[in-house]
């Protein structure tokens, strides 16, 4: 969903075939550019998460059911600052490494987002990204289409928190049915870091493509948050 920079940290976290690779290269689910040493993460037609996904927690959530595993989870995620968590799991989705994704811990995640019971889902929530030329070129194609999405997204209730990246993502779900938002969370209330106002959507998640279009000093990127028939 964004470019992602290869460096000491993350390398450890993408497939043998990127991290030693000496020529650009391309999968069903990303570009490889050597010269600038990045990935380009490509929009998904199918979800192919799918068949990997199962419900660890109950289908209802409230939060005086919150156990500590189900905090520690969430926690564990969100303290990107001082681990992996965050990079480890997103980069092995993104990059469809299988083999080496944690499923336990991925389904805990989507099944805490998608079992959490919520009255408050905001109509429009936003995610500030460092976009290629490429991936713009990605999303222009998929306009008046749906994809989805290839690792979980933070976005903010607050546009004014987004990260200062080229393009921002907007998430629109006022027309969205109830089956539809159960893959988006607001999370601030147990996050590590409450002042970002965080909310996050799983991994898996189709959307449509609604408009892509530079305003002032970024790109913005539209979606609606759309059911998917096969969701589990």
């Amino acid at each position: 969903m964004a470019s992602c920079i290869i460096n000491a940290r993350n390398k450890y976290y993408l497939p043998k075939q990127v991290a030693s690779s000496t020529q650009n290269f391309e999968t069903d689910h990303f570009s490889y550019n050597h010269q600038t040493n990045s990935i380009d993460c490509k929009l998904l037609s199918t979800n192919i998460y799918q068949p990997f996904f199962l419900h660890l927690y109950p289908d209802i959530i409230h939060e005086h059911q919150l156990t500590d595993d189900m905090l520690d989870v969430i926690r564990s995620y969100t303290n990107s600052r001082t681990n992996d968590c965050y990079v480890k799991t997103n980069l092995n989705l993104l990059s469809a490494h299988f083999d080496d994704i944690d499923w336990i811990y991925v389904n805990k995640l989507r099944s805490f987002i998608r079992g959490l019971v919520q009255t408050n889902i905001r109509p429009m929530y936003y995610r500030g990204l460092q976009l290629s030329d490429t991936e713009i070129k990605y999303y222009m194609e998929r306009k008046g289409s749906c994809y989805y999405t290839n690792s979980f997204l933070s976005f903010t209730t607050d546009r004014l928190l987004i990260y200062d990246g080229n393009a921002m993502l907007i998430l629109k779900t006022e027309r969205s049915s109830e089956k539809a938002k159960k893959n988006v969370a607001n999370i601030c209330k147990w996050s590590t870091y409450s002042e970002e106002k965080e909310a996050l959507l799983c991994v898996g998640t189709r959307l449509n493509v609604e408009s892509v279009h530079y305003y002032g000093c970024r790109w913005e990127i539209e979606v609606e948050l759309m059911e998917d028939e096969d969701d589990i």
